[in-house]
């Protein structure tokens, strides 16, 4: 399996799942044996590990989850805006990708500068006019971060402007959006294709 391609059903053995990990293949047996970590036993009775069940067991555990297996982990994404109404219709729109996204909703800019540092999401949506901290300064900030200088920032604003569009990408934004955001951009940041089915 390489590193952008996931296939949830690629099999590991203990020791392979040790080694992506670092950790002693022993405590990948004590996971299986206890029931944390999902696996089946082979007909000559070696242990075998899905990719998908490796990849849940790491969220459910918040452990750090290898580059191989990042494509089928749920992805980070935080929304930051000050106006609650948006902030909840945006996070209602995404709950249909809820298998796929691991979103975190925040109305405060400076809190949002917290959550941000710990959750280091993939993606962080930014809304632009906000009190105590706007989102250009945070766009800023969190490209001078090096946890989150590599993160997609998507600026959105009810009153999106061609030099409005300039001064975010100025900033650091990847993109700068009206609202309502399309949810298709959010989605093709972290490498998901909105499907019609959704």
């Amino acid at each position: 399996m390489t590193s952008d391609v996931f296939d949830p059903d690629h099999v590991y053995t203990s020791t392979e799942v040790g080694a992506l990990l670092k950790v002693n293949p022993s405590s990948v047996k004590k996971w299986v044996n206890v029931g944390a970590l999902a696996a089946f036993r082979t007909p000559g009775g070696h242990r075998r590990i899905r990719a998908a069940d490796l990849v849940a067991f790491l969220g459910r555990h918040h452990m750090p989850v290898p580059a191989v297996l990042r494509a089928g982990a749920r992805q980070p994404v935080v929304v930051v805006d000050d106006d609650r109404v948006h902030l909840r219709a945006l996070c209602r729109r995404l709950r249909r990708w809820s298998d796929v996204l691991d979103v975190t909703a925040v109305d405060d800019s400076l809190d949002a500068l917290v959550k941000i540092g710990a959750r280091r999401p993939s993606v962080v949506v930014i809304d632009i006019y906000m009190p105590r901290l706007d989102g250009l300064a945070l766009c800023r900030a969190l490209r001078r971060c090096p946890e989150t200088q590599d993160a997609v920032l998507i600026t959105t604003s009810a009153s999106m402007t061609p030099e409005l569009s300039a001064l975010a990408r100025d900033a650091g934004a990847n993109h700068a959006l009206p609202k309502p955001l399309d949810v298709a951009i959010l989605l093709g940041a972290v490498g998901i294709v909105a499907t019609s089915h959704r």
